[in-house]
Formats: C-alpha cells, sequence, structure tokens
C-alpha cells in the first residue's frame, strides 16, 4: 500500500509541475493511465510498482486542475506563467505492507498537502521551470524547492521535450521520510538516523502524441539521483528513483 502513495506522490509531482500539458486553454480533459513507480524504501513489493490512474484535467487562463494537483495564475501569457499550487504530496509509509522484518517495526509517515508557488519561463532556448512548496497539515513540516531547465522538439502531431533539474528537501522533510528515531532504532534493531537538508539531481523526459482533435497519447519518464542524505539511511537500499508514466487522454 505504501508503495501505491508513494507512486501518487511522484504523479502529484508531474502534474503540479507540468501545467498545461494535457488540456487546451478552457477545456477539460479524461484519461486512462499506467504508473511504474520504483522507490528507494528496502522491503517494497514488486507488485507495487504498477498503479492505473484515471485522469480528469482542466487547462485555463486562469485556474487549472490536473488530477492531483490545482492552482490559480497570478501571471499568465505565452512566456511567462506564476501560479499558486496546492497538491496532495502521500508520504505515507506503511510499516505493516514492508516485508522486510526491521521495517515493519518503524513508525508509519503519513500523506499531506503541499501548497507553494510555481513559475515557468519559455524562450527558444528552452524552459526554466521552479516551484517551492511547503507541508501545509504539519504531518513533516518540511519544504521542497525544485528547479529545472527543458528544451522541446516538435513536430506536426508530436513533441519532445526532454530535461534535467534538481529537488531541494529540507531538513524536516528528510528527517520524515527517511529518518529513523532513537525509539525506532531500538525496536527494530535498524541504527538511529537524522539527515539534514539536500539536493536531488534528476533528468526527465515527456513526449505527447496528438491523433486526431480530441485523441492524444502521453508519456513522462524521470530518474532522480539520491543524495548521501536519502542514501546513507537504513530505511534505503537504492542509489536511484524512477518513474515512467503513460496513457491517453480525451479533450472536449
Amino acid at each position: 500500500m505504501h508503495k501505491k502513495l508513494t507512486g501518487l506522490l511522484s504523479l502529484s509531482m508531474l502534474t503540479v509541475m507540468s501545467a498545461s500539458a494535457f488540456a487546451d486553454d478552457g477545456k477539460w480533459s479524461v484519461g486512462a493511465s499506467v504508473l511504474y513507480q520504483e522507490q528507494a524504501y528496502r522491503g517494497t513489493k514488486t507488485s507495487d510498482k504498477f498503479m492505473p490512474v484515471p485522469m480528469v484535467n482542466y487547462e485555463g487562463k486562469n485556474f487549472y486542475f490536473h488530477t492531483l494537483a490545482t492552482g490559480y495564475y497570478l501571471w499568465n501569457d505565452k512566456k511567462d506563467q506564476l501560479s499558486v499550487d496546492l497538491f496532495y504530496y502521500p508520504q505515507a509509509y506503511r510499516a505493516k505492507d514492508n516485508k522486510d522484518s526491521r521495517m515493519r517495526k518503524l513508525d508509519n509517515r503519513r500523506d499531506t498537502a503541499m501548497a507553494g508557488l510555481s513559475y515557468r519561463h519559455h524562450e527558444e532556448w528552452g524552459t526554466l521551470r521552479t516551484n517551492f512548496s511547503g507541508d501545509i497539515l504539519g504531518k513533516s513540516d518540511g519544504m521542497r524547492f525544485d528547479a529545472a531547465y527543458l528544451y522541446g522538439f516538435e513536430g506536426d502531431k508530436w513533441s519532445v521535450q526532454p530535461g534535467v533539474g534538481v529537488i531541494w528537501s529540507s531538513e524536516k522533510q528528510n528527517r520524515y521520510e527517511y529518518g529513523i528515531t532513537a525509539a525506532e532504532s531500538r525496536r527494530s534493531g535498524l541504527d538511529e538516523y537524522r539527515p539534514g537538508s539536500s539536493w536531488t539531481p534528476y533528468v526527465e523526459v515527456s513526449g505527447h502524441y496528438q491523433f486526431d482533435e480530441n485523441w492524444s497519447a502521453f508519456a513522462m519518464g524521470r530518474i532522480d539521483l539520491l543524495p548521501s542524505e536519502a542514501k546513507d539511511s537504513p530505511m534505503v537500499d537504492k542509489k536511484h528513483t524512477s518513474i515512467l508514466w503513460t496513457g491517453v487522454t480525451y479533450t472536449f
């Protein structure tokens, strides 16, 4: 179960960071998609890597809604978009669902909602994209900052946009997701761990194909290279995480 929630985390981040990727101005779209997620926690189950995701999206001049994220544009033209965002951030870890006996003795982590600001600037040489957000429900009290550069290629019916970026996560965010308290250490036998803030580099690519006026397909992929603050956690047994999200949408 915790794997599926963590998959939704990446999905919510992708939707809030990719405004205007799914619908034309002032139009709705619905669709079906599949999410593949490889997460960092040790003891996760292979069956939790795939998840079907229904989609409902709206993109307007002043407002957007993308499945798990919503926002209001303070500035929205061809070159610049500045928005206030609210999105679901399921940072949950359910200990009982883990197959590692030590991991099952850790505390659960709870999902939350994040709010903040996003800014995108478009030029012929590419797109700059930033987002700053913080936990508004007091679960982790953490903050995150995401900055990326992307460059797009377009054909008559298709577009591809690769990019590189980096995420800053605050100390509180990392300790909630990867930290192990003294009490957890005594119960589980895992070492106590208190990470600080971190920078996580990543690479991504997104693609879109328009079959006709209404039907289109999309795919998004991303690899995060975990910083030492995550890799050194006794909860983690990987050096990177990855996500692939693909599906079809109908616009009306």
